[in-house]
C-alpha cells in the first residue's frame, strides 16, 4: 500500500513539473492580448491580415526568442512610427 502512494504521489509530482514547465501554448491573458493588438494593427492596416503576418515573420527572423504578442507590439509601435 505505501508502495502505491509513492509511486502515486512520484507521478503526480513529475506531472506538475511538466505542466509548469512546459513550452509552447499560450496562456488565456495572453492569447486575449494577442487578439488585442492584432485588432490594434488590423486597423491600422485595414484589415490586410497578409501585411500583419508578413511583418510579425520579419520581425521574427531578426527576433527568433520573441514571443507573438512581443512580434505584434514591435509591429505595431513600427507602424505607429510610419505614420508620423
Amino acid at each position: 500500500m505505501l508502495t502505491l502512494l509513492v509511486i502515486a504521489g512520484a507521478a503526480l509530482a513529475v506531472y506538475a513539473v511538466m505542466r509548469a514547465s512546459r513550452a509552447g501554448g499560450s496562456s488565456p491573458r495572453t492569447g486575449g492580448q494577442e487578439r488585442q493588438w492584432e485588432e490594434r494593427i488590423l486597423l491600422m492596416t485595414r484589415g490586410n491580415r497578409g501585411a500583419l503576418e508578413r511583418a510579425v515573420t520579419a520581425r521574427r527572423r531578426r527576433f527568433p526568442g520573441a514571443t507573438r504578442l512581443e512580434l505584434l507590439k514591435m509591429v505595431h509601435d513600427e507602424y505607429v512610427k510610419d505614420r508620423e
